[in-house]
């Protein structure tokens, strides 16, 4: 079967026709660009598992968004691979590697809970991606419906992975503090989402266009709130010395 390649990514630039800046940016700058901050993302959280491993301890760290990146970027290099598209392959090859490296370090060191979690997780997604593999290898001769069946494949599994903000959004509307958001990465996620946004849509590709956009409006609604529900956890802190004089007084008291 050969790959097909109804974008024609990098053959539709006639060398006959005259100097287009926009259609520059939309298919060429504006993919590198997502690759780069895609590859940011997907090393932000590496300095904190160099940690896991140095303490030897999991502390804090959820892995399980650590085994989405390694299923969301293996699913976008299979759907890359079929489409032939070189900024979606470099985008998510890092992304993989990084995944793999910091799952693993992290599976060592978690309690049987995490681990039970993370071994879960990762069988349903390595079942669902060969699953999906076998079926298009043997059963799928037509190339769009390949390109279709791993598109969809990969959608599904980036919604997953756009979708563990969600309870994090939740606490913040409980709470009224935005202390669990990190500003930096909603605006990278949201740029990041604008950026594969204008390729999808310049290259007429629903399956980079749609779920990157609702990604955008994610990092969208998480600056909105950041803006709306200031951080308190300062002012927790701060009055923590109060709640510990109030409570020693009344231990004090017969």
């Amino acid at each position: 079967m050969t790959p097909w390649t109804g974008r024609s990514l990098l053959d539709d630039d006639d060398d006959d026709e005259p100097f287009d800046m926009k259609k520059l940016f939309l298919h060429h700058l504006a993919p590198g660009l997502g690759c780069i901050i895609a590859f940011l993302m997907f090393v932000s959280p590496l300095k904190t598992v160099l940690q896991v491993r140095a303490n030897k301890h999991l502390g804090d760290l959820n892995p399980l968004p650590l085994v989405a990146i390694i299923a969301n970027c293996a699913g976008w290099l299979i759907y890359g691979c079929i489409n032939a598209d070189p900024y979606v392959i470099a985008a998510n090859e890092p992304g993989l590697l990084l995944g793999i490296f910091m799952t693993v370090s992290c599976y060592g060191f978690a309690d049987p809970k995490a681990r039970d979690l993370m071994l879960k997780a990762l069988m349903f997604f390595s079942v669902l991606l060969s699953c999906v593999g076998i079926s298009i290898a043997l059963f799928i001769e037509d190339d769009e419906w390949a390109s279709k069946t791993a598109g969809y494949t990969a959608v599904f599994i980036l919604l997953c992975y756009y979708g563990a903000p969600l309870s994090t959004m939740a606490e913040v509307l409980r709470s009224r503090s935005s202390a669990s958001l990190f500003w930096p990465t909603s605006a990278m996620n949201t740029v990041n989402g604008l950026l594969w946004v204008a390729y999808g849509t310049a290259v007429s590709d629903p399956f980079i266009a749609i779920p990157n956009a609702i990604g955008a409006a994610f990092g969208v609604i998480q600056i909105g709130l950041i803006q709306i529900y200031p951080a308190k956890k300062v002012a927790a802190d701060a009055g923590a010395p109060e709640r510990e004089r109030l409570v020693a007084a009344d231990e004090a008291e017969p």
